[in-house]
């Protein structure tokens, strides 16, 4: 399932640098991984096919205004049996809309401290409240991948939208 937003040139050139298995350079923009990652830190991803990603794994992903990247937090499978990876930014308890495998560039495998390149630290613990959320949505968007993977992804994207007019509460450490 690719995303119509998604360019051409991005559908031809990220096939060519998996198969390379070639180590980017990006930056990230935004606040979504919390204080893993900040907003301009520069970070190298190792582009590859995604099959062997576990869980904690942070990838890139071609999301639908461009590249994310977020922390695997399960997998699940819709109804026809096409399996999808769960991603979560570690500043937030929501879960990405589900992702196809093929929308994985790769493993974000470096963040730049000053002049050295550093690997990427494990989620933080959070709160109870914080992970208490993050548990519950996970196991919402799984169930509903299961029955729609079009419904899972709307129910993400919707509680993604509410949770951003919410004030902030402590749900990450």
């Amino acid at each position: 399932m690719t995303d119509p937003s998604i360019t051409d040139q991005s559908q031809t050139l990220v096939p060519l640098l998996k198969r390379a298995g070639a180590v980017i350079e990006s930056e990230i923009r935004g606040a979504s991984m919390g204080d893993t990652l900040v907003s301009g830190t520069r970070i190298r991803i190792r582009c590859g096919t995604g099959a062997d990603y576990v869980n904690g794994t942070v990838i890139a992903f071609l999301g639908r205004n461009g590249l994310v990247g977020h922390r695997i937090v399960g997998t699940g499978r819709d109804r026809r049996g096409r399996e999808f990876l769960l991603t979560r930014g570690d500043g937030t308890p929501i879960p990405d809309p589900p992702i196809d495998a093929e929308r994985v560039l790769g493993e974000v495998i470096e963040w730049q401290d000053g002049e050295a390149w550093r690997p990427i630290r494990g989620a933080p613990p959070g709160t109870l409240l914080g992970r208490s959320v993050a548990a519950v949505t996970l196991m919402l968007i799984r169930g509903l991948l299961a029955v729609d993977a079009h419904l899972a992804a709307r129910t993400a994207a919707l509680l993604t939208k509410l949770s951003r007019r919410l004030p902030p509460r402590g749900l990450s450490s």
